[in-house]
């Protein structure tokens, strides 16, 4: 360990160290010229303007310098030009612009030929917006070297990361190793070398193991194998608990509920009994469809249905419970359209029905007085059957527990609606069936679009005769 502790220094010092003080050389001999070079520039501007000034004035000897002056001055604005003055011998003094308190440097320079003492011209510019200019370039290069320390320091914990936890973790194994202990390899992903390695380490480790397997460690596999089987056994048994508890608390109302309408059926007028046999008859409807729900689970669940795949088209599959769907909309005010009956699609006609019939029947009820649309659409060479409706729609942190039995995001209002929750755990077993999966697209305030894809129907299946129109009895939404 203090080795390794060591030898984090000294490759610090020996490799990323010195490319560091050379990156921050560099951008400091860079801000230094770049500053420079802009003081240069603006000095030279400035002296070309004395230059060419003291020309114009020199040739324009016998007129007023006044409007040269004013003239410069006006050239002079994108140079930051605040001041020019013109100084004779005799005393006269000419001068455009208003001189700056602060902030300004002056330039003077001699008109040559113009008499003795000579005249000289001075010029006030504004460095301010230069400074400015230095300013930022010493700010991006400040920035430029900040960088350059936190890569070092980042190149300092990678260096640690990469390289010297790596190799304490082989120090640490071959320690193990060489006292007859398993070693424990690391598993997190380093570079190509020390995964080599560590495999090589691994597989060493494995032929010692092999050697030193005995009568013990088998004793030992089998007891963990036989507490698996055991934890598996009770998560089952719960999770069959768990399930008898929710059917019975679903059958305890409705037989409660026809316990109370038999003790007053003596009672009463004609009409009073009648509406009590119709109440207990809705009761009755209630269990059969819970019954057959379970029924059609527990089928799906023993794998007694078998798959007869052939080809239909999506008019036939839409047909086959178009006129039950179309009471249960008419029932919950709900409009029902149709699309893309013209496909031809491949697999099991009854068990595709099925589970179109669970869809949509769950979207009618979770849409009242809404729009379902049921659609066949072509995805490449397979069929998407898309059920889509303008509900309440679910949220992502609900869309994988709603296909579990007895599952209802909105108990009260299913439960008034005739729902248990298990239209769509029979749906998502009917898909594993048919060798498919439901999709589900959703959103909270916009709708849910379940979808599931068949393959296409073969184009030498597609001239074969029509097929048999029988529903199953056992096609029941849950």
């Amino acid at each position: 360990m203090e080795s390794r502790q060591r030898l984090l220094p000294r490759l610090f010092i020996d490799v990323i160290l010195p490319s560091t003080i050379a990156a921050l050389a560099l951008v400091l001999a860079l801000c230094v010229q770049q500053t420079h070079t802009m003081s240069e520039r603006a000095e030279a501007a400035i002296t070309l303007r004395l230059e060419h000034l003291a020309g114009e004035l020199g040739t324009d000897a016998g007129s007023s310098p006044q409007g040269a002056l004013d003239q410069a001055l006006r050239d002079g604005q994108a140079d930051q030009l605040r001041r020019v003055e013109l100084h004779r011998p005799d005393g006269s003094l000419y001068s455009s612009g208003t001189a700056l308190s602060q902030g300004g440097t002056v330039y003077r320079g001699e008109m040559h030929g113009s008499g003795n003492p000579p005249s000289w011209l001075s010029m006030q510019v504004d460095i301010r917006p230069l400074r400015l200019a230095q300013g930022l370039v010493w700010l991006l290069g400040g920035l430029c070297a900040a960088g350059i320390l936190v890569l070092a320091w980042l190149a300092r914990v990678t260096l640690r990361h990469h390289v010297l936890v790596p190799l304490g973790h082989v120090q640490d194994a071959l320690h193990e190793m060489v006292n007859a202990r398993p070693p424990v390899i690391d598993a997190e992903p380093t570079g190509p070398e020390f995964n080599d390695i560590r495999l090589t380490l691994q597989r060493l480790s494995e032929l010692l193991e092999e050697q030193r397997r005995d009568w013990s460690t088998m004793q030992h596999d089998n007891a963990v194998e036989a507490l698996d089987r055991l934890r598996q056994s009770q998560a089952a048994t719960r999770s069959k608990s768990q399930f008898i508890a929710l059917v019975s608390h679903h059958f305890r109302q409705p037989l409660q509920a026809l316990e109370l309408f038999a003790a007053g059926v003596d009672g009463g007028s004609e009409e009073e009994r009648q509406s009590l046999f119709q109440q207990m008859r809705t009761s009755i409807a209630a269990m059969t469809r819970l019954l057959g729900a379970l029924l059609e689970i527990s089928r799906l669940d023993a794998g007694v249905i078998a798959v007869k795949p052939s080809g239909f088209s999506a008019a036939e599959l839409f047909m086959r419970d178009r006129s039950s769907l179309a009471d249960q909309a008419a029932e919950h005010h709900v409009t029902l359209v149709w699309r893309g009956s013209h496909h031809q699609l491949h697999g099991d006609a009854e068990v595709a029905a099925s589970l179109l019939y669970q869809l949509a029947s769950n979207a009618i009820i979770n849409a009242p007085e809404g729009r379902v649309l049921i659609a066949a659409r072509r995805r490449g060479q397979a069929v998407r059957i898309e059920v889509r409706d303008n509900g309440p729609g679910i949220a992502v942190i609900h869309q994988q527990r709603i296909f579990e039995e007895f599952v209802q995001l909105q108990a009260g209002e299913s439960e008034r609606r005739g729902g248990y929750g298990l239209g769509l755990a029979i749906a998502e077993r009917l898909a594993r069936l048919l060798g498919t999966r439901i999709g589900l697209r959703s959103e909270p305030g916009r709708g849910s679009t379940f979808w599931f894809e068949l393959p296409r129907m073969p184009v030498m299946e597609r001239n074969s005769t029509a097929r048999k129109q029988s529903s199953p009895a056992w096609r029941q939404a849950g």
